[in-house]
């Protein structure tokens, strides 16, 4: 009899630590609780991985994040069974090669994935010790994406590295060059571009209307060279899909790439267009606070401090 299929063993070993909803059920009335994930967490706490899946689309989605993951690892080490494939050389090996430029989001699921399917081989007794998705592991995967620390400041991009960025995907006919420009020169974040519609553009005063995150309201200057390319009589300028944030997001990321510029993001040009409103404030006279408050106004925050985000004013002023 051969060795089972890369799939069979994910699937198998996933199939494991899954709890259906009748066992659910009759968990939480057996032991008298609410909450299923909060009682099985160990000691309560909310950052504890837990040791079921409790969900049939989350059982799915790591099936087939699993597979995926052990298919190229057995490609490039010729092994097949998990057991010699789950090991911390074999999964940066397998990271590397394919995985560097997903997004934040994508690796964090990779890694849940995995962390259970290593929970799910343990209680099958197909491997013993820690799960090597440490620390180490983390910290190296964090290393793909200088940007991904969503709670770290993030300066935006040198101040020459931005429109050299703009300017190679309009040399390359990029659609999403404009939407990054848009970015850069407006402080716009991708979903406000995204879901840009025509009536969102006045031309007459150069003004773009935006309703930013939580329904907040605000009104951003437009540079004439970029309102002259907007066709305001459509009714969305660009694409509020998933698929169409996700391919521009990647547009940046290549240009940067292409022009060896190690860090990337879209949300950079946001942190750019603070750094250019606060600097010129600043020369225009304007106390250090109360640029603060107008730049903050502009990108759509309520709280000042925000602006620590943004702008690292050291360099700045």
């Amino acid at each position: 009899m051969g060795k089972p299929s890369i799939v069979n063993q994910t699937h198998v070993a996933l199939e494991t630590v899954y709890m259906d909803e009748e066992t659910q059920q009759a968990y939480k009335a057996e032991h008298q609780v609410t909450s299923i994930k909060q009682a099985m967490r160990r000691k309560g706490k909310a950052n504890r991985t837990l040791p079921h899946i409790f969900s049939y689309r989350t059982l799915q989605a790591y099936k087939e994040t699993t597979k995926v993951f052990f298919e190229r690892a057995h490609e490039l080490t010729g092994k097949k069974m998990l057991r010699d494939l789950f090991n911390y050389n074999t999964l940066i090996l397998t990271l590397d090669t394919y995985y560097q430029d997903k997004a934040p989001a994508t690796l964090r699921g990779l890694l849940s994935a995995l962390n259970m399917l290593h929970q799910a081989m343990r209680r099958r007794r197909w491997i013993k010790g820690w799960s090597p998705i440490g620390r180490k592991l983390r910290e190296h995967v964090r290393e793909y994406r200088e940007d991904g620390n969503v709670r770290a400041p993030r300066f935006g991009y040198l101040p020459e590295d931005a429109p050299r960025i703009i300017a190679h995907m309009q040399a390359k006919g990029s659609v999403f060059a404009l939407p990054a420009a848009l970015a850069l020169e407006c402080g716009l974040r991708r979903n406000e571009i995204a879901t840009l519609r025509g009536n969102d553009v006045d031309t007459a005063n150069l003004k773009l209307h935006i309703k930013g995150k939580g329904g907040k309201i605000r009104f951003v200057e437009l540079p004439a060279h970029l309102a002259e390319q907007l066709n305001a009589s459509k009714e969305f300028l660009f694409t509020p899909s998933v698929s169409w944030k996700s391919a521009f997001y990647q547009a940046v990321r290549n240009a940067a790439r292409d022009l060896g510029i190690k860090v990337s993001g879209l949300h950079r040009f946001r942190s750019n267009y603070a750094q250019e409103k606060y600097r010129k404030l600043r020369e225009q006279g304007k106390p250090d606070m109360e640029a603060r408050k107008a730049v903050s106004q502009a990108l759509g925050h309520n709280r000042v401090d925000v602006m620590g985000c943004y702008v690292d004013v050291k360099q700045v002023i």
